[in-house]
């Protein structure tokens, strides 16, 4: 059966195997006594077989999912991996559970005082994945496949439109998939009816809200994104001769009208039959084991160990404080908050996304450490998912073709480009594209980049886009409208949060949500708006907000430790060499290299 550790496409080498990871044995010139050979090459014995271990890991991860497979390597052939040109299922949670398990005994095997430390890292980051992963596959069905934000429906077209097509196999391969759309639209639904069975269907205003964001993806029809998108990159496919071309655009237009439109339609009128089923139009709390299974969730989206309590009491002093110090700044400087509070921005940053890229590269020098050369497309949300699509989103690249990145935005949810300087940050420079070009240079074992760790990932983008508010150059405003920046966007992260707590854990209806918000003069409508945004994408600012916060303390715990040795790019590239892990891990990795500075 498929391993189930499921890659990072949207904010996700030299090809070597894992048999050669770098792990290499001290060389003693001096005399050793039988014993201590024997020793040293069980450990060399012991590590090459975990060396094959993770390697045949990472093949079965990827191998039978040509999505997964075609988005993680650029050459699988380097890695001995031969793709499947089909789309997967929906894998059932009980199989999931059950091969998660199997992992976790298997890893255990290992002696760890006896891998190298590259292993050991390996180690750890493999084994805080399964050990979340296994406790959320404990409430199975739990899982929301469908939202009209990051469900599956709302991202597969930009996973398709973003499908590399180099060669003519490419293209082959690209258009079987589109046609399996309808099948896959199938499993999901066997999902769906699993979750009805179990009294854990989405609620009518959920149905209703996924129905219309599909409705809105297949109003497009011929000006669809996998049409006005396609002859595009067919032109980059070298040798690609003219009536050929016209072949695959006329197979491409036929296979998306009467196949990939009709599945969506199909799956938009299948949900409106189930609509009815829903038992709980509120958040986790309102299902049996919810509130378990919501704190389960939280660690997975986080990698943090804070409990429940303790983040709530974290977000609730962010809200204080950070109402008190705008206060105290806006008494201070009425000139500087009246620009902050304008969202007046723009003249300071400029809104050319690429200039702002090429100015956050050249600011980030003096705090993080050099990246490796690589180039970003700015591309635009198509105006048929520009409703329900994120502000702004990366495409996580191949990790043995980093070199070529992209960045998507969407203008409809970027109000006249006044935060555009901080989201490029998040998303490009010194966030996800930068962290993920750093790490992909290391050449780090190949498991490593396919477990997916939202607290650092979005965690880390979050930390950095505060840092760029401390870049904007504002004259006489400089340093008060960057404190103003940075306190309103760690209030919005805090209340988001402390919402989806609330809504998830405690148990708060939409008008106990409407109650609370109105004391920090959140209006009815965008009380609503919230409170439906939390319901159906539990714990997801929880992974922006906690992931950030966790990345401040790390820097203040380096600090004190470090003492006058203190260097704020020596902690980032701490960070970054590191790589996704949970932020225990990362604890652990700050006092070693602090010991080994000793």
């Amino acid at each position: 059966m498929k391993r189930q550790i499921p890659i990072r496409i949207f904010a996700l080498c030299m090809a070597l195997t894992l048999a050669v990871c770098g792990c290499r044995m001290e060389q003693d010139v001096s005399d050793k006594t039988s014993s201590s050979t024997v020793s040293t090459a069980k450990e060399t014995s012991l590590q090459k077989k975990f060396d094959r271990y993770l390697e045949k890991l990472f093949k079965e991860s990827i191998e039978d999912d040509s999505i997964q497979l075609h988005y993680t390597l650029k050459n699988p052939e380097r890695y001995g991996i031969k793709g499947k040109e089909k789309l997967p299922g929906m894998v059932q949670d009980q199989d999931m559970k059950k091969e998660t398990h199997k992992e976790m005994e298997e890893l255990q095997k290992f002696s760890y005082k006896k891998l190298c430390r590259r292993q050991r890292f390996a180690y750890d980051a493999l084994y805080d994945y399964l050990k979340y992963k296994e406790q959320c596959e404990k409430y199975p069905y739990y899982k929301t496949i469908l939202s009209p934000t990051t469900g599956i429906q709302a991202q597969l077209p930009v996973i398709f439109c973003e499908y590399r097509l180099n060669t003519e196999e490419d293209v082959i391969t690209y258009l079987h998939l589109l046609e399996q759309t309808a099948q896959y639209f199938q499993s999901v639904m066997v999902y769906e009816k699993e979750q009805i069975k179990r009294g854990l269907f989405m609620s009518d205003d959920d149905v209703d809200a996924v129905v219309s964001q599909i409705h809105q993806y297949i109003g497009a029809k011929e000006n669809n994104i996998l049409i006005e998108t396609f002859g595009e990159r067919l032109l980059g496919i070298k040798n690609l001769k003219k009536e050929r071309r016209e072949v695959f655009l006329k197979e491409n237009q036929k296979i998306v009208m009467e196949k990939v439109l009709p599945a969506y339609a199909k799956l938009a009128d299948d949900l409106k039959v189930l609509k009815g089923n829903g038992t709980n139009s509120a958040g986790l709390a309102g299902f049996p084991k919810g509130k378990s299974y919501y704190k389960a969730l939280i660690q997975q989206k986080t990698g943090s160990s804070k409990s429940v309590s303790e983040i709530i009491a974290m977000a609730q002093k962010d809200l204080l404080s950070c109402l008190y110090e705008t206060a105290k700044l806006s008494k201070k400087d009425p000139e500087a908050y009246e620009e902050y509070a304008n969202l007046n921005i723009k003249p300071y940053t400029g809104n050319n996304p690429q200039q702002i890229l090429l100015k956050l590269q050249k600011k980030m020098k003096k705090d993080y450490p050099e990246g490796p050369q690589a180039a970003c497309d700015i591309k635009y949300v198509h105006s048929s998912m520009e409703k329900n699509a994120s502000p702004a989103f990366y495409m996580i690249p191949a990790i043995d073709s980093y070199e070529q990145n992209t960045i998507y935005i969407n203008k409809s949810q970027m109000e006249n480009f006044n935060q555009l300087y901080a989201t490029l940050a998040h998303e490009g420079y010194p966030g996800h594209l930068y962290q993920n070009i750093y790490y992909a240079a290391r050449r780090e074992i190949p498991i490593r980049y396919i477990l997916e760790y939202l607290g650092y990932s979005e965690g880390w983008a979050t930390y950095v886009e505060a840092w760029s508010y401390k870049t904007v150059e504002a004259g006489k405003y400089t340093a008060t409208l960057s404190k103003l920046n940075i306190l309103g966007m760690k209030f919005n992260l805090a209340l988001c949060s402390r919402i989806d707590l609330a809504v998830h854990y405690e148990g708060w209806n939409l008008e106990k949500v409407k109650t609370y918000l109105r004391q920090f003069g959140v209006s009815e409508m965008k009380a609503e708006k919230l409170f439906h945004m939390v319901v159906r994408e539990p714990a997801n600012y929880l992974s922006y907000y906690v992931g950030y916060r966790e990345f401040e303390n790390l820097k203040d715990y380096y600090k004190e430790k470090a003492g006058k040795q203190y260097n704020l790019k020596t902690y980032h590239k701490i960070i970054l060499d590191a790589g996704p892990c949970s932020f225990d891990i990362l604890k652990r990795r700050i006092d070693e290299t602090l010991r080994m500075e000793e």
